[in-house]
C-alpha cells in the first residue's frame, strides 16, 4: 500500500533538501576561503599577533578623542587594568569604564564589527 504525500509537503522537503544544500555549500565556501586567507596571512614575515597589534593601532587612532585612544591602548594594547590606568590618568575607575564602552561602541560603529 502506497502512501500519498500531500503536494505541499513534498514542496516543504524538497526546500528543506534545497536550504541544506546551499547551507553546506556556504560552509565549505567559507572554509575554504578561511584556509586560503590563512596561507595569505602566512606569506607575511610578521606573525599574526604582530598584525593583529598593526590593525588594533589603526582603529584606535580611528577614534576621535585623545583620552578613548589612550584608555584602548592602555587596556588592549599594554595590558593595563582600569584601575591601573585610572590612577595614571587620575581620573576614577568607573570614568575608565565609560571612556572604553563609548570607545568601543564607536569602534563597532565604523568599523562595521
Amino acid at each position: 500500500m502506497s502512501v500519498i504525500v500531500p503536494l505541499s509537503e513534498q514542496y516543504r522537503q524538497r526546500l528543506r533538501q534545497a536550504s541544506w544544500r546551499m547551507q553546506y555549500r556556504a560552509k565549505t565556501r567559507l572554509y575554504h576561503e578561511h584556509l586560503d586567507l590563512n596561507e595569505q596571512v602566512s606569506y607575511f614575515s610578521a606573525s599574526s599577533d604582530d598584525m593583529a597589534t598593526v590593525l588594533l593601532r589603526e582603529w584606535i587612532d580611528t577614534l576621535p578623542s585623545e583620552q578613548g585612544r589612550s584608555i584602548i591602548a592602555g587596556l588592549y594594547l599594554e595590558g593595563r587594568s582600569e584601575q591601573e590606568l585610572a590612577a595614571r590618568l587620575q581620573i576614577s575607575q568607573q570614568a575608565v569604564n565609560r571612556w572604553k564602552r563609548k570607545s568601543l561602541q564607536h569602534l563597532s560603529r565604523t568599523n562595521n564589527l
